[in-house]
């Protein structure tokens, strides 16, 4: 196996990195497909021991593919917010079908809450009266650039 040469900006140019294995293509092409919230059960399918390390090793010419992925599928509206919301939707849905409203209720929680519709759980009015009084027939002391403010607590 030769080691691998990196460029300047820290990409694999030659050596073990440089190039998709015939594995890690085949889980790139699933991925493409499948999506990238099924990249676990797919590394599982293929037998794709290395996945979780591979794709932290940036710079490497997976780790550039699996980037473009997931770019591409994060500017879809679905994915705006995660893949969890994708999941969250599945729930509710397969809730619903089987008559289970408990768990569809949460899931429509979960769902309003990471779309921000998050009602306030409690309202706490917090009211401040300052007064202040500035004696203008003091005598001038020593200018120390600072001006002194005094409170009375009622």
């Amino acid at each position: 196996m030769m080691p691998s040469l990196r460029n300047k900006k820290g990409e694999v140019v030659r050596g073990h990195g440089a190039k998709l294995t015939e594995l890690q293509t085949n889980f790139i092409e699933r991925v493409a497909n499948e999506g990238l919230e099924n990249a676990s059960q797919i590394a599982k399918d293929i037998g794709y021991t290395n996945y979780y390390r591979d794709r932290r090793n940036t710079g490497t010419a997976f780790y550039k593919e699996l980037m473009a992925i997931a770019d591409s599928e994060g500017k879809t509206i679905e994915a705006a917010k995660g893949t969890n919301l994708n999941k969250l939707i599945w729930i509710r849905d397969t809730a619903l079908m089987n008559g289970d409203t408990k768990t569809a209720m949460e899931a429509i929680k979960i769902i309003n809450d990471m779309q921000g519709y998050k009602a306030p759980t409690k309202v706490e009015q917090t009211k401040f009266d300052v007064k202040a009084t500035i004696d203008l027939t003091a005598p001038k002391e020593e200018d120390d650039g600072f001006l002194d403010i005094d409170y009375i607590e009622e």
